[in-house]
């Protein structure tokens, strides 16, 4: 058993304190990545059905016997409301990142 002082007898050294955690930064970078992702696709989403592309594509060419599916006001619909959950959990998200954020610095 050794009697060796303390690295740091007088509290936690501030410089590291304020560094930030690498996997915490790693974290941060992919939530931020995953919110901007549920955005971009929910925006795709809401407006995709309402587009010509919807309606006149290759695969639509290829596959004709699909058309009435496709054209079904109520597939758009729901396509339409797959894009708002889609952008509801991105906003969901970054509520929640906030959230976090605050709690980091009150602490």
């Amino acid at each position: 058993m050794s009697l060796r002082p303390s690295p740091r007898p007088h509290g936690p050294d501030p410089e590291i304190e304020s560094m930030p955690h690498p996997h915490s930064v790693a974290a941060w970078i992919w939530r931020i990545l995953y919110i901007l992702w549920s955005l971009e696709v929910g925006v795709f989403l809401l407006f995709l059905p309402w587009l010509d592309i919807w309606e006149n594509n290759y695969l639509l060419y290829l596959h004709p016997r699909f058309r009435p599916i496709v054209v079904n006001s109520f597939l758009k619909g729901g396509v339409l409301g797959l894009g708002i959950v889609n952008i509801l959990i991105g906003i969901q998200e970054i509520a929640d990142c906030r959230k976090r954020s605050k709690s980091y610095i009150s602490k």
